[in-house]
């Protein structure tokens, strides 16, 4: 076998097309490593600081003024029937950083479901997610950690395996919240210890209030690089109209004072 053949096996096995890997590599060239700590809360009106490579179009995230947890911004998001985008129908914003393995990192960020916020039965969505970040070329697992909205009831789910894949050997729910309610902003905050060699732990708090702990085997083992942050919309079936959602003042630093989403960390104030 050639090693033109072997890297075409190798790319297939990857779920991604080959069109789909050379965009990646093109990107991976000017993609920022991201900071320690950010105070990504779109109080500047643009989106320095995020990755937007996963919107579809000009309204798949909008910084608007109407809807705001702290501040006078927060950020819209939106998808539409066939907005497909890096294998998915999505609308997300990426935070650069790479979380470092054998160590916490919190993460704060609120989370707003308007009325209208109605997915057809059976169709889930995950509003934010921590996902692994495999090697280009190699296959990508589920999320370690996600927020899912599945007909009505917010879950909180996770993955682990040896070898990265979408099939791997444990799947959990961490928590799970039967009746969320809408038209209300959900401050979540967690402390994650991602560990590749042992157990890893997650505290949660919804509103100031503990929500759910765990620890044990999280992840790939097989992967260098940590999880990455990303939130927004995104649906794992087809939808049958526009579905939008808010979410504001997501910082990640080293405590929960630090990662408050009620409070305005960097940005100007109202």
């Amino acid at each position: 076998m050639t090693d033109a053949s072997a890297e075409a096996q190798r790319i297939a096995a990857s779920g991604r097309t080959p069109e789909e890997h050379a965009d990646i590599l093109r990107a991976l060239r000017s993609d920022p490593a991201g900071a320690k700590t950010v105070t990504l809360d779109f109080e500047r009106g643009d989106f320095e600081g995020w990755s937007v490579r996963r919107l579809c179009g000009p309204y798949s995230a909008v910084i608007q003024s109407e809807v705001v947890r702290v501040g006078t911004n927060a950020c819209r998001f939106e998808i539409r029937p066939g907005d497909y985008v890096s294998q998915g129908l999505r609308a997300e914003l990426r935070d650069w950083y790479n979380a470092p393995y054998e160590e916490d990192t919190w993460y704060g960020f609120s989370t707003w479901l308007p009325r209208s916020f109605a997915p057809p039965p059976d169709v889930g969505i995950v509003l934010a997610q921590w996902h692994d970040q495999a090697e280009l070329g190699n296959p990508a697992g589920k999320p370690p950690l996600a927020i899912r909205y599945l007909d009505g009831a917010l879950r909180f789910t996770g993955a682990f395996a040896e070898v990265a894949s979408q099939n791997p050997d444990r799947r959990y729910v961490f928590h799970e919240i039967a009746d969320i309610g809408h038209e209300r902003w959900l401050d979540f905050v967690f402390r994650i210890h991602w560990s590749r060699v042992g157990d890893s732990r997650i505290d949660g708090w919804l509103g100031g209030e503990p929500l759910f702990g765990f620890e044990g085997p999280l992840g790939y083992r097989n992967e260098v690089k940590g999880p990455y942050f990303k939130f927004g919309v995104y649906a794992s079936g087809d939808i049958d109209g526009p579905l939008h959602v808010y979410h504001d003042n997501y910082s990640r630093a080293g405590s929960f004072a630090a990662v408050d989403p009620g409070i305005l960390h960097g940005g100007k104030a109202a």
